[in-house]
């Protein structure tokens, strides 16, 4: 067990302490809730640490050093296996060593670890971020997590999308919460020097980017973006795409790129964690899944004044309107194009859908906002 600490300001009354518990596997939807939750809990007498549980043989310790950034506390667990026993102790001791109150997953593995681990009478809480389901192993979990989660306290669901899911899968309603992602807009109001990135990454000064982010699995749609980019990079426009993560469909993915004649257009960048600075050289940030909870990225994109194209799934119709972007179906190669055909043409409706979409988070999708419903679930289950 490695640990990392941060220092609190020494308070009168002993503040709330608060194990975030996660698997994780780089730096994204899951994480990023996470780490803005507590970067935010923080600011409201909570003491909390992120533990995270690490495959030892693919080790991704991407959410340990975001934490670092932000001065949150944060501890390693080596797992050597799908199942540790010595991972639960490690779990189990710091539980006890560190007086923690409330033990908080995020993710089928750490709900299962925490069960085992947690001490007598102990509250958790889960956040359900959205039950993937595109592989016979996913779907094996999801039913496996949905009988776990039943013992715990509370499980947050990010969307009602998620929370229909969950009750559709036999969870009791009455443990079940629906609370809405929040993000810290201020991370991504600096003005980030865009000429630079954009030589770094072969982009003109004089192209327009259309920008996506996320993990290259099935569910993200990225196929049907490649699809609907076809005629748009035909017709000559001085566009660049940046398609910004990694994932089991990098391969096909860039395979495609290649059959459709992008390779010119379309920029593979990996796996990065400068998000507001890539968001920054963005003309056009497309969110293009079949299958969404209330995605960060999303939020992300539309603080840093982005005009957006979503599909119409998860939390996402209850955010995107007619004032702040545009949204099509899942699948809807024909929409894609459309849209962002329609946003490339219009600086003024790239402009009017940024300034709206940042009024949107702004209002609804705070980090603060976030936090305290969090905060108020975790003195019920405290009681």
């Amino acid at each position: 067990m490695q640990e990392l600490t941060s220092s609190h300001p020494a308070n009168t009354a002993r503040p709330l302490k608060v194990l975030h518990l996660i698997s994780s596997r780089g730096l994204y939807g899951a994480e990023r809730v996470a780490i803005e939750l507590c970067s935010s809990l923080k600011r409201q007498r909570c003491e909390p640490v992120i533990g995270v549980i690490m495959n030892t043989y693919n080790p991704h310790k991407e959410v340990v050093e975001e934490a670092g950034k932000n001065s949150i506390a944060a501890v390693v667990f080596s797992c050597k296996a799908k199942f540790d026993s010595k991972a639960v102790e490690a779990i189990r001791t710091f539980v006890r060593e560190k007086d923690i109150d409330i033990i908080h997953c995020h993710g089928y593995k750490s709900n299962f670890y925490a069960l085992l681990a947690r001490k007598k009478g102990m509250p958790l809480v889960a956040t359900n971020h959205n039950w993937l389901t595109s592989h016979w192993k996913l779907r094996i979990y999801r039913r496996i997590d949905s009988l776990l989660i039943r013992f715990f306290n509370k499980i947050v669901a990010v969307s009602e999308g998620v929370r229909s899911d969950m009750l559709n899968s036999g969870v009791p309603a009455e443990k079940i919460s629906v609370i809405d992602n929040g993000i810290d807009l201020t991370r991504f109001q600096n003005h980030h020097p865009v000429e630079k990135l954009k030589r770094e990454l072969g982009i003109s000064l004089n192209e327009l980017v259309v920008g996506t982010i996320g993990n290259l699995g099935v569910e993200k749609g990225h196929t049907y973006l490649l699809q609907a980019a076809r005629n748009i990079f035909a017709s000559g426009r001085a566009v660049k795409m940046l398609i910004v993560g990694e994932g089991p469909l990098l391969d096909f993915l860039k395979q495609e790129t290649e059959q459709y004649g992008l390779n010119k257009n379309v920029i593979f960048t990996g796996f990065r964690t400068d998000i507001p600075e890539l968001l920054s050289i963005m003309d056009i940030f497309v969110l293009p899944s079949i299958k969404e909870g209330l995605p960060m990225v999303l939020l992300e994109a539309m603080a840093a004044q982005k005009p957006v194209i979503a599909t119409s799934v998860g939390a996402i119709p209850n955010i995107i309107q007619e004032e702040n972007g545009i949204l099509v179906a899942p699948g809807d190669v024909q929409g894609l194009e459309d849209a962002l055909s329609s946003l490339l043409a219009d600086d003024g409706k790239r402009r009017r859908y940024a300034e709206g979409g940042y009024e949107t988070v702004r209002a609804n999708y705070s980090s603060d906002r976030m936090s305290a419903r969090y905060l108020a679930l975790y003195k019920e289950v405290m009681v």
